[in-house]
């Protein structure tokens, strides 16, 4: 759907009947990215109103990709199957969030700690579609370790001084991610 709309735009507004095929593709690939990225936005900013929790949903939202960016994890066969799958799990991220207030926070505090561990054993994950070289492995590790621990040390230090508002979307960006990892792994080695 998001490919169409990118491939469909490419070729209205940015592309004159000349362009080769490479340039082109980098048109798609780029507005592809950017209407993604911003269509989630919206949605979770919507799913954040509807529930009453638009800061966090927000928070958790760019915590999420951030993590998610350099640390991989599961990819769906199809492009439907993503923006569906994607969509449940950021509407129960934002559930979560929204109802772990009424529960003990060190249940979500100690959840996200193993989620962290997680993510620094397994983060980055590649796909059998798109192997990472040796290089990119360090690379990806190596930011997706320092943004962990960026977003570790926010859960930790919000969790001590109550700042719910931080805390549950922090939390629930890592033990997000560190489930796609898990189902990422299972469903390459098998």
């Amino acid at each position: 759907m998001i490919s169409n709309l990118s491939s469909y735009l490419a070729d209205k507004i940015f592309l004159s009947k000349d362009a080769n095929e490479d340039e082109r593709e980098l048109y798609v690939y780029g507005l592809f990215m950017f209407l993604s990225h911003f269509i989630y936005l919206v949605l979770v900013c919507i799913f954040g109103f509807i529930l009453k929790c638009v800061a966090e949903s927000i928070i958790f939202y760019f915590a999420f990709y951030q993590i998610r960016r350099f640390a991989g994890g599961y990819h769906a066969k199809t492009e439907l199957r993503c923006e569906i799958c994607s969509l449940m799990l950021m509407f129960l991220s934002i559930i979560t969030i929204k109802l772990s207030c009424y529960y003990n926070l060190q249940v979500l505090f100690y959840c996200s700690l193993i989620a962290a561990i997680t993510i620094f054993i397994i983060a980055p994950l590649d796909t059998p579609e798109k192997p990472l070289t040796e290089k990119e492995l360090q690379y990806f590790r190596k930011k997706s370790r320092v943004i962990l621990m960026l977003i570790f040390f926010v859960v930790v230090t919000t969790y001590f001084l109550n700042l719910y508002l931080l805390f549950a979307p922090c939390c629930m960006s890592l033990i997000l991610e560190s489930s796609l990892l898990i189902a990422g792994k299972i469903k390459k080695h098998r």
